[in-house]
């Protein structure tokens, strides 16, 4: 074979197996709180329950994951969604969180059960929490371009890109709950994900999402637990009955 063919299909082959970006597309990294990096589920994890967290974007380049939505739409302009998903695995709301950004505390933007977005079969790996109920709360890169780095420890590569802080309170965990698992993603087309539009409307597809690697969740030390109906209606009644000694003792 001629040589000069056979080092030309060997430097494209180099290429095919090589990751041609090791800074993902999107990713979530720690800020305030007692993080520490879980080797065994890859994951990013406190034991707060108020804590702060931070969402990367990347801005330079494509990466394996999927396309940017900003490029086109330019960063400005680019939505954001973060997944706050119960664990282990419930089918009901049984968490009461706050995520603040920007100053401003975000609104729930859509809430369900399954692996979200419901809308699109390029939904969000399972890795060991979907299907499970899970709210999404809506926001945008729009901090100044800066250089960020893999979040990942022992990962490489910096480059240009955003980064958006949350400042996120466990009010509550009710039921089996002992955590909440944080996820990101942005949609493609203009970059607007749309609940509410159809299977496969590039309003309602994912275009990338933070790797298995590179996402975070919090178990609190102690949970907060808000009290079963059950449990509400004895302690009116416990309330009740001491009201009623105390008036019988001042008579």
């Amino acid at each position: 074979m001629n040589l000069k063919y056979l080092s030309t299909a060997l430097f494209a082959l180099t290429l095919s197996v090589t990751p041609a970006f090791a800074l993902p597309v999107l990713q979530l990294g720690p800020g305030e709180g007692d993080w520490a990096y879980n080797t065994t589920s890859a994951t990013w994890d406190t034991s707060s329950s108020s804590f702060s967290l931070f969402a990367y974007a990347n801005s330079d380049t494509p990466g394996a994951n999927g396309a940017f939505a900003w490029e086109a739409a330019g960063a400005d302009d680019l939505y954001a969604y973060l997944v706050v998903s119960a664990t282990p695995m419930v089918g009901a709301d049984l968490f009461d969180v706050n995520v603040v950004n920007d100053g401003g505390a975000l609104s729930l933007f859509a809430a369900g059960y399954g692996a979200p977005p419901i809308q699109d079969g390029n939904s969000l790996p399972p890795h060991d929490i979907f299907d499970t109920y899970f709210k999404i709360y809506q926001f945008q890169f729009d901090s100044p371009v800066g250089t960020i780095t893999n979040t990942e420890p022992g990962g490489s590569g910096s480059g240009d890109g955003y980064a958006e802080e949350f400042h996120i309170t466990v009010n509550s965990l009710s039921g089996p709950l002992t955590g909440l698992h944080f996820d990101l993603f942005v949609a493609s087309g203009d970059g607007t994900f749309d609940p509410t539009a159809a299977e496969n409307s590039n309003k309602s597809l994912v275009s990338a999402f933070a790797p298995f690697s590179h996402d975070a969740q919090c178990t609190p030390v102690n949970t907060p637990n808000v009290p079963e109906p059950n449990s509400l209606a004895l302690l009116a009644i416990v309330g009740l009955s001491l009201l009623a000694c105390r008036r019988h003792r001042l008579r």
